[in-house]
């Protein structure tokens, strides 16, 4: 089987960004909210210390990017501590999250399709893209999944 060029590579490695990106923003937020309540501050607090002293993720997470669609969901600004807009920031994390991990799926096929040496460096270069993503992603959910666990208990 002949080998894909480098070329092609690239080309398909951005399609497939592409086409996980619009299946995943077509779907509902409900499709990636999971309500745990029983998850424990000490543990979300946890994850939160490790990506502030582990990656420093707050000397760079607001240097990358964001998506906001027409009808999009900005994350640069928190606007509300009510629940529905707590659950919906959280759906969004995940929904990220699900779209940079799509987006590695993308890897095996690489080493498939093309020399070892070109999916080494697609590869290399996805996981560079999506990883940070993915920690932000993470980062942010522990953070609001705190948030809305001191809102809900207050309710109660």
């Amino acid at each position: 089987m002949q080998k894909m060029s480098a070329l092609y590579c690239f080309v398909i490695t951005i399609l497939w960004h592409i086409v996980v990106f619009i299946f995943i923003i077509s779907w509902d937020h409900d499709a990636f909210y999971k309500e745990n309540i029983k998850i424990n501050i000490k543990k979300i607090k946890k994850r939160e210390r490790f990506y502030e002293n582990f990656f420093k993720i707050k000397k760079w997470k607001d240097k990358i990017p964001q998506y906001i669609g027409k009808n999009g969901f900005s994350k640069k600004k928190f606007i509300s501590f009510n629940i529905s807009y707590l659950k919906e920031f959280i759906a969004e994390t995940y929904r990220g999250e699900f779209d940079h991990l799509a987006c590695c799926a993308i890897i095996p096929f690489l080493f498939i399709l093309s020399s070892f040496q070109t999916a080494i460096f697609f590869s290399i270069t996805v996981i560079l893209i999506n990883l940070p993503c993915i920690f932000i992603q993470r980062y942010n959910r522990a953070r609001l999944r705190k948030l809305f666990l001191l809102k809900y208990k207050y309710l109660k």
